[in-house]
């Protein structure tokens, strides 16, 4: 049978047309697919975060405003954002005063940068949030120190005495030295992720909400009574 070649390029023609068509077609729309359906996939995301979002505003609506910000001040008070000197020298210098005891030397170390972002320092393995380091001589005696001891850890910002040493001669003053930590913990840096759920607050936080809120706090107070103190080493080594 002989193959009628006019036929075939009649054929031919527009099969290769139609063939060049659908190529340059599949080189144009591809990309174009690809976009949409990335665009479609970002679009259902962005769908479940905002649904997300939504019940995590519902949740916050539904809290009272009034009390959640008593207790976000009180903590801030409690455990600030950043390293308060200030605040930490106050409440030492109110507790020995009201305890009746005359404040010497005062030194700080460990401070490092006192911007809020460079306050992200490394945690010593032993603790559990950053602090720096006061260290005080008071004088007066015995029973005051105890009572200074009792009440301080009882004030804000959050202290805690980490060694202390007792001068009884009595051919000298008596006299207490006093090491401290004043702890600080800075804002995280992120709030989570968009889907994970609140974190309600637990019993056992509300224990110690409880147990703070009994705190003394002298951060309303304007000025501190005359006290006889000694040299303010802010920044030694």
């Amino acid at each position: 049978m002989k193959i009628n070649l006019k036929e075939i390029k009649s054929f031919a023609l527009p099969l290769f047309v139609v063939a060049l068509i659908l190529v340059f077609s599949l080189a144009i729309l591809k990309p174009k697919l690809e976009i949409i359906f990335k665009t479609s996939s970002q679009l259902s995301a962005n769908k479940k975060i905002l649904t997300a979002l939504t019940k995590k505003l519902a949740t916050l609506e539904g809290l009272a405003k009034v009390e959640l910000t008593d207790k976000t001040n009180l903590a801030l008070d409690v455990l600030p954002a950043e390293k308060e000197i200030a605040g930490s020298l106050f409440s030492i210098k109110k507790v020995a005063y009201n305890s009746g005891l005359v404040v010497g030397d005062i030194s700080i170390s460990e401070i490092g940068e006192l911007a809020t972002v460079s306050a992200r320092q490394k945690v010593n393995k032993n603790e559990t949030i950053p602090s720096f380091k006061i260290s005080l001589h008071l004088f007066g005696e015995v029973e005051k120190v105890k009572n200074f001891i009792s009440s301080l850890e009882s004030n804000t910002p959050l202290m805690r005495i980490s060694q202390i040493s007792l001068n009884t001669k009595k051919d000298s003053p008596q006299e207490a030295t006093i090491d401290l930590d004043a702890f600080f913990l800075p804002f995280p840096v992120s709030i989570g992720k968009s889907e994970q759920p609140l974190v309600a607050i637990t019993p056992e936080e509300e224990k110690v909400f409880t147990r703070i809120s009994e705190f003394n706090s002298f951060k309303s107070e304007q000025e501190i009574p005359n006290l006889p103190v000694g040299k303010e080493n802010l920044f030694s080594p």
